[in-house]
């Protein structure tokens, strides 16, 4: 998917109708890596919150120790 064409338009999009949409980076692309940084900076400025998917995954176990969080720690290695 083109980061810098329908990514940030959806994004874009999502902020103007009041929503925080969060960008998975490292699940985005663009065919010109500098189309890609130019766009992820940009949805940055507008509001978005941009993470990697490894974060985010984290960020949803909510607590360490669990068997969900050692389910995803094997994923990820």
């Amino acid at each position: 998917i083109e980061s810098h064409v329908c990514v940030l338009q959806t994004c874009l999009d999502l902020i103007e109708a009041s929503y925080i949409p969060v960008v998975v980076e490292d699940c985005v692309s663009s065919r010109k890596p500098d189309d890609k940084t130019i766009a992820i900076e940009r949805m940055r400025q507008e509001g978005a919150r941009i993470t990697t998917l490894e974060s985010l995954l984290f960020e949803l176990t909510r607590c360490a120790g669990t068997d969900t969080f050692k389910s995803i720690s094997r994923l990820v290695k």
